[in-house]
């Protein structure tokens, strides 16, 4: 198959994109002829890959979204494609993956946590208006043929505020590496990361992975910190966002116990240092790192409004914070994995989860839905 992929960018910190590099590389792998459409991405010495630089005009969000669904749009309409698959919010797809939620849920999940005149003033704001509108011709024109949802709970954002046919909305859960994310990294790189970080052997290390703190609930994790019950723990954030802003959430007598840090490629090594992960998500489609984590051996706290709640099991192979706002809840679920055997089991369990999502399977999902698309146009 000739497939066209449409994604912004590509960052070596970022999930989704990492995500989208493995899944990419799989179908070239597989003999599928790949176009990568893209501003900005890495190169891939693939045979089967292809880059197209698609223009971008970056003054501000609003025109950077305009033009690149413009000129992504005329860039794949100059060739033909069994497959044109967007990651992004454009004009031009028979694939839609839907890797970054509903945005209208997740403004509706936003404004609950602002002021009403800020909440309003979303509803007012130029970028917004436009992704919803982009969004809404998605779903409701008729011409996307597949959307590709990666999570149950990401389908039923999208039946409750779109009308859009159930049939044509297939969920496909993202996939992991389950070599490189592995509970046996903790032998290789435990006690290298630990030195790093100048985190005590015996120390609770707590780990936070994530860009755009307000989405992934970093105010209510900083906050539970004081109703935690040990004293022995560590809490390591790392991403990308208003640092200075946000740990002052944190009780000022705990602050020295958190931990800033750049994304970095090699996430890997820094589960295998990690006891606990934490994600308490406002509004997560799935949460890559989730099952990164899960893979690495590690109990899991995330959240009702988080796809990846769809496949954890609450107290088996992971935690479900019924209400991210909550510290004292976030707390709550964190307060019961300092018990060494209970992290023990359900980081055990977690893997047992992760091993059902391979990069394999979900590539093979994906190219059945291609080749239901092309059997249906006759191809």
């Amino acid at each position: 198959m000739k497939i066209a992929i449409i994604r912004q960018k590509f960052v070596l910190y970022g999930g989704a994109e990492q995500f989208v590099q493995g899944y990419i590389q799989q179908l070239a792998e597989a003999g599928h002829d790949i176009h990568i459409f893209a501003n900005q991405w890495s190169s891939s010495d693939h045979p089967n890959i292809h880059l197209h630089h698609v223009r971008t005009f970056k003054l501000n969000a609003f025109i950077r979204t305009l033009s690149f669904a413009w000129f992504a749009a005329r860039a794949v309409g100059k060739e033909s494609f069994d497959i044109i698959q967007s990651h992004e919010k454009t004009w031009e797809q028979s694939v839609y993956r839907v890797g970054d939620g509903c945005h209208k849920e997740w403004l509706e999940q936003r404004k609950r946590f602002l002021p009403v005149l800020k909440g309003l003033s979303l509803s007012f704001n130029p970028f917004h208006r436009l992704i919803l509108k982009l969004e809404k011709n998605i779903f409701e024109s008729g011409q996307c043929r597949k959307f590709i949802a990666i999570s149950q709970m990401v389908k039923n954002d999208i039946l409750k505020h779109y009308h859009c046919p159930q049939e044509n909305i297939s969920v496909v859960y993202n996939g992991v590496d389950l070599t490189r994310f592995h509970p046996e990294n903790k032998n290789i790189y435990r006690e290298n990361i630990r030195k790093e970080l100048e985190i005590p052997k015996n120390s609770v290390l707590i780990l936070f992975v994530g860009s755009g703190f307000e989405r992934k609930g970093l105010k209510s994790l900083l906050q539970a910190t004081q109703y935690f019950k040990s004293k022995d723990w560590r809490l390591v954030i790392m991403g990308k966002g208003k640092w200075k802003k946000y740990i002052h959430f944190a009780p000022e007598n705990l602050r020295s116990q958190i931990i800033y840090k750049e994304p970095v490629p090699d996430i890997e090594k820094y589960y295998a240092a990690t006891d606990i992960f934490a994600l308490p998500s406002i509004y997560e489609p799935f949460g890559n790192a989730n099952l990164e984590a899960l893979a690495s051996g590690l109990p899991v706290i995330t959240t009702r409004h988080c796809g990846a709640a769809d496949i954890i099991q609450h107290r088996q192979n992971g935690l479900i914070v019924e209400t991210p706002e909550s510290s004292e809840e976030v707390a709550e679920n964190i307060n019961s994995l300092f018990d060494p055997t209970v992290r023990q089991t359900m980081g055990q369990n977690g893997r047992a989860l992760a091993e059902q999502f391979s990069v394999g399977k979900n590539t093979r999902e994906m190219v059945k839905v291609y080749e239901e698309i092309i059997a249906s146009q006759g191809k």
